[in-house]
């Protein structure tokens, strides 16, 4: 069998498929009852006018403010202080305080 009848076979057997498939939306499932409801649509009689929301202004007591009164995000609490320079890397990688793998590019 080469790729060339592997294909026509395939081909066929989609075809056949197509075809009962088409056969059988034409004439078995046609019998199905049709529902007297028109569909499914749902209406609503309310009519209700649109009330504008306004949002209170407030301002929280954590959160830092830059010298024009805006407020500034804040990425939360700090957990810890454990920002290092790169001469402190460096210096802790010389110790084997920190084990790296592959050189930094300066």
């Amino acid at each position: 069998m080469n790729w060339i009848q592997f294909l026509l076979g395939v081909i066929a057997i989609y075809g056949i498929y197509y075809a009962l498939n088409v056969l059988y939306d034409l004439f078995i499932h046609r019998r199905a009852p049709q529902t007297a409801d028109g569909g499914n649509e749902l209406t609503f009689d309310e009519d209700s006018p649109p009330e504008k929301v306004v949002p209170k202004p407030t301002q929280k007591e954590h959160e830092p403010t830059a010298k024009e009164g805006k407020a500034v995000i804040s990425s939360g609490p700090l957990q810890s202080t454990g920002a290092i320079n790169l001469k402190q890397l460096v210096s802790l990688m010389q110790n084997d305080v920190v084990e790296y793998s592959k050189a930094i590019p300066y």
